[in-house]
């Protein structure tokens, strides 16, 4: 396997096989490491009471999805996962009218170990906001192991490994 041409080759389906509302950046730096693809989601709708009767405010949801290529082990997951909640953070700016943010971090690597794919099974990050914030936000982490061609999440990135299955 060659790691480089599997790499861009799933970067470029991905791409290619997103949501066109999805705004992307190749090579783009993020909280201070290099995102091989940055794609963002933003969504901002009328609400309304039960759905129906508009209110004149909006609210608004998004999803960053980032990519990065490493070589993993266990504490080189461990420092993703850190990197993945600081960027979180960083990025994840509740409001009254906020209903949800997502942040996708998809690590492509040439081999994984078991003892790596157990711990990011254990890996979790979801928060509900009050006291004059709304909505909630979640960490997604999925790793594709590009040597034998399957995805593996943490506990809340099942709809993100349904997104990359098919691709990978």
């Amino acid at each position: 396997m060659d790691f480089s041409t599997e790499f861009v080759a799933l970067r470029d389906k991905l791409l290619n096989g997103q949501d066109p509302h999805f705004r992307s950046q190749q090579n783009v730096q993020v909280s201070g490491r290099i995102a091989a693809l940055l794609s963002v989601f933003n969504s901002r709708t009328p609400r309304k009471i039960l759905g129906l009767m508009p209110t004149g405010g909006t609210s608004h949801a998004h999803e960053y999805r980032l990519f990065a290529v490493p070589s993993l082990d266990e504490q080189t997951l461990d420092d993703w996962w850190k990197y993945a909640q600081q960027v979180s953070a960083e990025l994840v700016k509740p409001d009254e009218n906020h209903d949800f943010s997502l942040l996708s971090v998809i690590l492509a690597a040439g081999e994984t170990d078991k003892s790596v794919l157990k711990k990011l099974k254990k890996l979790s990050d979801e928060r509900k906001y009050q006291s004059g914030k709304h909505g909630w936000s979640s960490i997604r982490l999925a790793v594709v192991d590009l040597d034998t061609h399957k995805v593996h999440t943490n506990r809340m990135g099942d709809s993100l490994k349904n997104i990359l299955q098919p691709l990978v």
